[in-house]
């Protein structure tokens, strides 16, 4: 993998996007489960907070075609959402759902949001994985100055518990050239944050209610559940075993 790679190529990638907003499509009408758990976490944050002080400002950045909005909208009205991505064809399929309509969406990159102390949530949903080092302590720098004081960041991404930093590269036929793939010990996340200026972070490891069977060809790396000894069910990518994690932080006074 060549040192100038960056994970904003793969918003320029058109097989890459025409696959993955297909696959976002299937989630519109049916919240997946990793989303229940995020807007969870925002309700929580929301029961503690004076209704009297007006709307909070929820920003997703890495929106994609904007179905965690579309289901805080449902759900959750007393936010202002906002929806950040760097693929305008992703943001056009927002704006064109009539089903977002009030919902801002906006070209923005997480490494540089450029609102400083605005937002009072940020979500960032399966998006760090792709970066390396240098951009993912970037992008948690950006979202820590556009977040308010005592304001909340949600992460929904590859973390785990273990001393073990591990980069993949997966080469498929969804991507031949590779997809980067960057599994991060929980205790260096920790740092990083709190470098960042975020205190009291939270990891909650993410396994699958419910039973999701393989597509039945050897060519598709779709996300099934592999049970183990202790009831959980386990997501693998193909033979990889996803460790997918609900991490949420809040920005320090």
């Amino acid at each position: 993998m060549s040192n100038d790679f960056s994970y904003q190529d793969y918003v320029t990638n058109k097989t890459f996007l025409d696959e993955y907003n297909a696959y976002q499509a299937k989630y519109a009408k049916q919240i997946r489960e990793s989303d229940k758990v995020l807007i969870g976490l925002v309700s929580d944050i929301l029961v503690k907070v004076d209704p009297g002080q007006g709307k909070m400002r929820l920003l997703d950045v890495g929106c994609s075609t904007g179905n965690l909005l579309l289901h805080l909208k449902r759900l959750v009205p007393q936010l202002e959402l906002t929806g950040g991505d760097l693929a305008d064809s992703s943001l056009d399929e927002c704006r064109a759902n009539p089903e977002l309509q009030g919902v801002a969406f906006e070209v923005m990159d997480v490494l540089n949001l450029d609102r400083i102390a605005y937002y009072d949530i940020v979500t960032i949903n399966a998006v760090l994985y792709m970066m390396e080092d240098e951009q993912f302590e970037q992008a948690l720098g950006s979202v820590a100055r556009a977040l308010k004081p005592g304001g909340s960041i949600i992460v929904f991404d590859f973390f785990h518990p273990y001393p073990q930093d591990l980069h993949l590269l997966e080469i498929s036929k969804s991507h031949p050239a590779g997809l980067r793939l960057r599994f991060r010990p929980m205790a260096m996340a920790e740092e990083v944050l709190t470098a960042a200026g975020f205190e009291k972070p939270v990891f909650r490891p993410f396994t699958l209610p419910i039973d999701l069977p393989p597509s039945g060809s050897d060519g598709d790396l779709i996300t099934y559940t592999v049970p183990a000894a202790d009831g959980r069910k386990l997501p693998f990518r193909g033979t990889l075993f996803q460790p997918w994690c609900h991490l949420s932080a809040i920005k320090t006074h």
